[in-house]
């Protein structure tokens, strides 16, 4: 038995718990994003009725191929696949890789997966079409050409948003909502920006009480990031700045005031991918306060006191769904 056909039984097999659903008889839809100068789906699906023999992608479809196209890390390229039924649950899903600089060189691995996907016995049947050739890019004139771009095509950058419930520990602690993005590249530092409402912290003290609101801006860098499988995990160092809006309330007499405070510290982010568009994500922040000015706690035998705003350490924790995608710098 050639090299071929034992890969094609090793896939197939591979694939069994996903094949159990769908019939090959069965209505389907493709969707797939891949950067510019790969193959798009177009291409990709008459190549994959090309395999199978028959027309099978169509309007209304009983099942989907949702897949995207990115680079691998740190080099090469990975598609993600997975299959989705009418009611958009997930069935199952595949990882195809190449370490090949070109995107075109996963073209043939990636025809064979989605066509065993759908119909086993069709797509083992004959040998693989020959894919249409990728588009190239036009060439400018000579004049004009511009200067190489250094290895690690550093112009292509991923674009990630999170949106997050998260939990701060100042004075008390304090449930607020939260949004993050990271910006970064192959070859480059991420860069993060996050913003959060605290709408309600209070805190009370010898009868006094003080009710604090706070929007939170914080940016940031991250050096180091590592990726395995479904898996991501960043540390980066961080400062932040908060508008607090402090209210308080004693014997016949209140005081509102707004105030600034300042954070720096360390903040991590873990995520596990959903597919190729969501993630889980968590994020935790741990950061001193160099910025803490005092705040007027007022009493209720009408006396005051100054102590300084929230903790001198603070921890933040942000648990909700990110959003990656592939950006063209």
């Amino acid at each position: 038995m050639g090299v071929l056909p034992r890969c094609a039984l090793f896939l197939l097999l591979a694939s069994a718990p996903v094949l159990a659903g769908p019939g090959s008889e069965s209505r389907w839809g493709l969707r797939w994003s891949a950067p510019p100068g790969c193959i798009q789906a177009g291409p990709l699906a008459r190549a994959v009725e090309a395999r199978l023999g028959r027309t099978v992608f169509g309007p209304e479809p009983e099942f989907l191929v949702d897949g995207v196209l990115e680079r691998g890390r740190p080099s090469g390229w990975k598609a993600r696949l997975s299959l989705v039924d009418a009611r958009g649950n997930v069935l199952g899903g595949r990882e195809v890789s190449t370490a090949e600089e070109a995107c075109s060189a996963i073209d043939p691995r990636l025809l064979l997966v989605i066509a065993l996907m759908i119909d086993p016995s069709a797509a083992l049947s004959g040998p693989a079409p020959e894919l249409p050739p990728s588009p190239a890019p036009p060439e400018l004139p000579a004049a004009e050409q511009p200067p190489p771009e250094p290895t690690g095509k550093r112009g292509e950058r991923e674009l990630t948003v999170a949106v997050s419930g998260t939990l701060g520990l100042g004075f008390a602690v304090a449930p607020g909502l939260a949004g993050t993005l990271w910006s970064g590249g192959p070859g480059d530092w991420t860069w993060l920006l996050r913003f959060a409402l605290y709408p309600y912290a209070p805190y009370t003290k010898d009868g006094g009480h003080l009710t604090l609101v706070s929007p939170v801006a914080e940016a940031g860098v991250c050096p180091v990031s590592a990726e395995s499988g479904d898996w991501r995990v960043s540390a980066c160092g961080s400062a932040a700045f908060a508008l607090v809006f402090a209210h308080s309330e004693g014997f016949q007499q209140s005081r509102s005031e707004a105030l600034l405070r300042g954070d720096v510290g360390p903040r991590f982010r873990l995520e596990r991918r959903l597919d190729g568009r969501r993630a889980l994500h968590t994020g935790l922040g741990v950061s001193w306060g160099w910025l803490r000015p005092t705040v007027r706690l007022i009493k209720p035998d009408g006396t005051a006191e100054d102590p300084r705003l929230g903790l001198p350490v603070q921890v933040t924790l942000d648990v909700g769904v990110s959003f990656p995608g592939p950006w063209e710098g």
